[in-house]
């Protein structure tokens, strides 16, 4: 009974301990608890792993074999940072990258934000890993991008601001009331509820072969509320468009029937 209760103690014990400490920290410090606070979520990984590497050198420290494990370790630290560091230069990299990014005051995003990393998907930052950052996309896909590629890239941050735009373009006939057309799309972009801020300024964008293009900015407080407006927006215009009797061009294809 004391030899298996000394097996237990030496081996068994710290894994527990770490599995406990780990599982304390998850439950507590939760995602939805740190969200919005990317280096806490940062630093909560780096303890975790900690915890496994403390329980996995105490349990070996146990057999005799390496019973000075600590020891060895502490003395040959110099060495081992420098083969882990030929041997794992992706991993440290990424590890230092998604340090710096989590810590920066400046940091370009935090979970929950809406993001385009280089050419990735735009999705949603759901997580920051010791090797990885985690997006997800409208159509629910996982993108995992590796932390070094993260730190170095161009980012495009689409909820840092108070209000998100989109434009929404629309032509009309060569012949048309352009200042008519104007204020109509103005109306009816400024009366939607989820329209936010100052009345749109309408642009012509430009003249191409059949008609007039029109440009406006679809704002909206919520980014997620931003595709559902400009969806409504255009239907709306069509039908007052179709009210005003403002022409919309498309293109005609004419046949001609030949003599048989």
């Amino acid at each position: 009974m004391t030899e298996f209760l000394n097996v237990f103690l030496k081996y068994v014990l710290p894994f527990i301990m770490a599995y406990l400490l780990s599982f304390l920290m998850n439950k507590f410090l939760s995602k939805e608890m740190l969200r919005g606070k990317l280096h806490l979520i940062f630093l909560k990984g780096i303890i975790i792993a900690i915890l496994w590497v403390v329980a996995a050198l105490t349990a070996m420290s146990g057999i005799p074999a390496f019973s000075k494990t600590w020891e060895t370790a502490i003395a040959s630290s110099g060495i081992a940072a420098v083969v882990l560091g030929l041997a794992a230069q992706s991993t440290l990299a990424n590890v230092f990258a998604g340090i710096a990014l989590s810590a920066s005051h400046s940091r370009p995003f935090d979970i929950g934000d809406r993001v385009m990393i280089n050419s990735y998907e735009p999705g949603f930052v759901e997580n920051i890993t010791l090797r990885h950052t985690v997006i997800k996309t409208y159509q629910n896909e996982i993108i995992y991008i590796p932390n070094s590629i993260v730190g170095a890239a161009s980012i495009i941050n689409y909820t840092q601001e108070e209000s998100f735009s989109y434009p929404i373009d629309i032509s009309v006939a060569y012949g048309t009331d352009i200042e008519k057309a104007k204020e109509i799309m103005a109306d009816v972009i400024a009366s939607h509820p989820k329209h936010f801020g100052a009345r749109p300024n309408v642009l012509c964008r430009s003249c191409d072969d059949s008609g007039v293009t029109l440009r406006a900015l679809m704002e909206t407080a919520d980014f997620r509320d931003n595709p559902t407006a400009c969806s409504d927006v255009r239907i709306e215009l069509m039908k007052r468009f179709n009210e005003e009797g403002i022409e919309i061009p498309y293109n005609k294809l004419v046949l001609i029937k030949g003599n048989e």
